[in-house]
């Protein structure tokens, strides 16, 4: 007789988001490239993608973080020149202490890139939530 058959169903993308983007590249290129020249390329994702949610907050949160970035060497290069003028021993602890911040950063741009190429939604504490709220009012 008739032999069960399950209804046809379209898997759903393997790629990251599960939905196409608006540009028409893979999501997962896209989450990767949002990162890649901080808040340049994370300012043209957010205004040309409309239709991926995730890819939206990987540029949102590129965007957050190349800000927070920016703000946090502007208060070390002036604290830098202040301790500078106390004492050269300090300002040298100071530098660097400096430089321990910059690799951390720069691990957390590695690992932003990998997850933004994996298509998930890692949230970097306090950051993504601020990247979040970004990527929601825009998309509304």
């Amino acid at each position: 007789m008739n032999a069960y058959q399950p209804p046809a169903t379209n898997p759903p993308p393997a790629s990251g988001g599960g939905q196409p983007t608006s540009t028409g590249l893979d999501p997962k290129l896209a989450g990767l490239l949002c990162y890649i020249l901080g808040i340049v390329t994370g300012l043209i994702f957010f205004l040309i993608e409309k239709t991926n949610a995730t890819v939206r907050f990987h540029a949102a949160q590129s965007i957050v973080f190349s800000v927070a970035t920016i703000v946090l060497w502007i208060a070390f290069f002036v604290i830098s020149i202040v301790l500078y003028q106390i004492s050269w021993t300090v300002a040298n602890l100071f530098n660097l202490l400096t430089l321990l911040v910059w690799l951390g950063l720069f691990i957390v741009w590695i690992v932003l890139l990998i997850k933004g190429y994996s298509g998930t939604k890692w949230k970097l504490p306090f950051l993504g939530d601020m990247a979040e709220r970004l990527a929601g009012k825009a998309s509304t």
